[in-house]
């Protein structure tokens, strides 16, 4: 082995940490721009060349929507404990289990709707000489394993949509306490609420002074622009009310 291999395999090998590093970051960047890759270059492509066979993109789609939805799925059901920890002021104690939990149905659910959309609902369509055809099929079928390969994400947005719509008919709008329907005004605030609404001031010193003190005294200001999101809030709700009547 000559000097100059000797020095360009020294030279791989140092540089190998590098070239890992890039590509996690393309990887990551990837990941992170899943689902607007997947629901625009698709229908770009067949814009820019409608008469052209996309069975190479195609594959590449399947092949990628798994690691997608597997890393969107961690995401979406992990980013909620992290911003109601950031919202109450303590540490988020990340669950490992959970996390690869949700990865691993992400996948694997995402293979299965991809592998039932393929072999059961719409095959890869064939090139046809009729251009609108043509575009046809493959804009439905682009649409269609899009779906399938974030189903498993698409199912837990939906199923948190549809929660959440049934726990706001029973919960109070301003403080968010579960009341049951029976106990909400005609508001969706419970009677607590109702009355701390119409109790509030417009001018109240009291409660500026208090405000004033623990922003400046006590040297607290994310309390006092906490209290002061509070008056807001409850004028807010005191001319909703004011107007109802």
């Amino acid at each position: 082995m000559d000097a100059n291999t000797q020095i360009a395999n020294d030279l791989h090998l140092l540089t190998a940490p590098i070239r890992f590093l890039f590509r996690c970051v393309l990887a990551l960047l990837f990941l992170l721009a899943a689902p607007l890759l997947f629901s625009v270059v698709p229908f770009l492509c067949i814009a820019l060349d409608p008469n052209s066979d996309f069975s190479m993109l195609a594959l590449a789609y399947m092949a990628l929507a798994p690691f997608a939805s597997a890393f969107w799925l961690m995401m979406v059901g992990v980013l909620p404990e992290v911003y109601r920890a950031h919202e109450e002021g303590r540490i988020f104690e990340a669950n490992h289990f959970k996390g690869f939990s949700l990865m691993f149905i992400g996948f694997f659910g995402s293979l299965s709707a991809e592998a039932l959309f393929l072999f059961y609902l719409f095959p890869i369509p064939r090139e046809t000489s009729d251009i609108a055809a043509n575009v046809a099929q493959w804009r439905s079928w682009f649409a269609g394993m899009g779906i399938a390969g974030f189903f498993p994400v698409i199912l837990l947005l939906g199923w948190r949509l549809i929660k959440r719509a049934c726990a706001e008919r029973q919960a109070c709008r301003w403080c968010g306490e579960t009341v049951g329907a029976a106990n909400l005004g005609t508001l969706g605030l419970c009677s607590y609420c109702y009355d701390a609404a119409l109790e509030e001031k417009e001018i109240d010193d009291e409660q500026e002074a208090w405000i004033h003190k623990v922003k400046y005294e006590l040297h607290d200001k994310a309390w006092a622009s906490d209290l002061r999101r509070g008056r807001r809030e409850a004028m807010k709700w005191k001319r909703r009310v004011l107007r109802s009547c």
